[in-house]
């Protein structure tokens, strides 16, 4: 079936293929609502689009290699999940925390703005939900900001519009993919652990100061 399909398509049709496949595999994540910077404006993904219009045949030869191409298309997203539990990238937790911040922004966003309407945020904003929640006591070094917001760009999480990644003023969308990285199960976990790392860390100053305390 897949030789069929893929026998139908023109020459450019192929080589789009190849690339777009290429693409996916490495991104895990492609989403149809984009920014542009040439344009300085959101605009439909092509990439996206054309694994849509040829979805069958994408599933049908990522399939042979053991992936799932899953589409949600509510929020426009096409992912891949690999039926073995291979080619899964671990965070470090930076990162990980750094993506914590963005799905509370996200949803922050989902529920005092219509749903049509693209996550845009600053680095600024970032920072200070992750200090507010307590995953932070005090802004982060630009090195780990720049790693964090990097490493999330890479898989098509979030998308830079403009500026230096760890500049405050910097504009950074939030896509969708989000919402399949980091599950609501996910999230209440994640608020738990930064919960026990912040009392944790209380306890340690509480004995510092009871220390300081006997030695004066």
């Amino acid at each position: 079936m897949f030789i069929e399909m893929y026998n139908e398509l023109t020459n450019s049709e192929k080589d789009n293929f190849k690339r777009v496949l290429s693409l996916i595999l490495s991104k895990t994540f492609i989403v149809n609502r984009i920014f542009d910077g040439n344009q300085n404006t959101f605009k439909s993904n092509s990439d996206y689009r054309f694994i849509d219009r040829n979805i069958e045949l994408f599933r049908d030869y990522l399939e042979i290699a053991g992936y799932r191409l899953i589409k949600d298309s509510n929020y426009e997203v096409i992912y891949l999940e690999n039926e073995y539990g291979y080619n899964k990238k671990r965070l470090d937790k930076n990162t990980t925390i750094f993506l914590y911040g963005l799905r509370l922004k996200f949803d922050e966003y989902r529920e005092n703005i219509n749903l049509n309407v693209d996550t845009v945020v600053t680095v600024a904003d970032i920072i200070k939900t992750l200090i507010d929640v307590g995953a932070y006591t005090k802004k982060p070094s630009d090195t780990e900001i720049r790693t964090a917001l990097s490493n999330l760009i890479s898989f098509n999480i979030i998308q830079k519009i403009d500026g230096i990644l760890e500049k405050p003023e910097t504009k950074i969308v939030i896509l969708p993919s989000i919402l399949f990285v980091i599950t609501n199960e996910k999230i209440t976990k994640l608020s738990q652990s930064i919960n026990m790392l912040e009392e944790t860390e209380e306890e340690e100053n509480i004995e510092e100061n009871e220390e300081l305390g006997e030695e004066e």
